[in-house]
């Protein structure tokens, strides 16, 4: 009885060692997975940056201070978290920031052509909020607007120029400076804006691209 007991034991002893030795890997699995976020994303933006000669960043301080942004909390994340981050940024190098290249270059083109009309119009006017959608923004001009001799809608005096942007999307451009001008005899007026394109991925803000955008309102589509 005693030597079955002594049996029995050992193989209770055995199960228990092989049941250990099995949970090793999977608890060393886990832990090799939970990352340092800040040190992933430096290299993740490390390689990217190097890969696509682009200049993707973290927001600094004084960054966030300009855009009027709270830096998120310091994060933990699993390493496929940061895999996706990967993707993300990979992403938008080699699909987003070309497509920010093409409109600046647009953008330059358009303003290069413009000659602004400054004459005067004698007529009374109606003050009117114009917007138009541009890539993850909109522009918005503040302008009077009438009939010219012809009775074609066109332009008054332009009373200021905006950008608003909704922070809760994924990527979007925020301004630093704006403009707007009048063109084809007053009856457009060429919105044009500076400023920076930015994503947020996962709590944090990364700084993309710096670019132009321009957007044209159409008198006759606001009278």
């Amino acid at each position: 009885m005693k030597h079955l007991l002594r049996n029995a034991k050992s193989i209770c002893m055995l199960v228990l060692a092989m049941v250990l030795c099995m949970s090793l890997p999977s608890v060393a699995f886990a832990a090799g997975n939970t990352t340092d976020y800040e040190d992933d994303i430096s290299a993740v933006l490390t390689r990217i940056n190097a890969e696509y000669g682009t200049n993707i960043h973290v927001l600094t301080e004084s960054e966030l201070e300009k855009y009027g942004l709270t830096a998120a909390e310091p994060a933990v994340a699993t390493a496929f978290e940061v895999v996706d981050l990967e993707e993300a940024l990979r992403y938008i190098a080699e699909v987003q920031i070309p497509q920010f290249e093409r409109t600046t270059q647009e953008a330059q083109t358009a303003m290069a052509a413009l000659s602004g009309d400054m004459s005067v119009l004698r007529a009374t006017s109606s003050k009117v909020t114009a917007t138009e959608k541009i890539d993850y923004a909109t522009a918005v001009v503040v302008a009077y607007i009438t009939e010219d001799a012809y009775g074609n809608a066109v332009w008054g005096d332009i009373v200021e120029s905006d950008c608003y942007t909704s922070i809760s999307q994924t990527t979007y451009f925020m301004a630093i400076s704006t403009s707007a001008t009048h063109a084809d005899a007053r009856r457009t007026i060429h919105w044009t804006g500076e400023g920076d394109y930015i994503s947020n991925i996962n709590g944090n803000y990364y700084y993309l691209y710096s670019g132009t955008q321009y957007a044209s309102m159409y008198a006759a589509d606001y009278y």
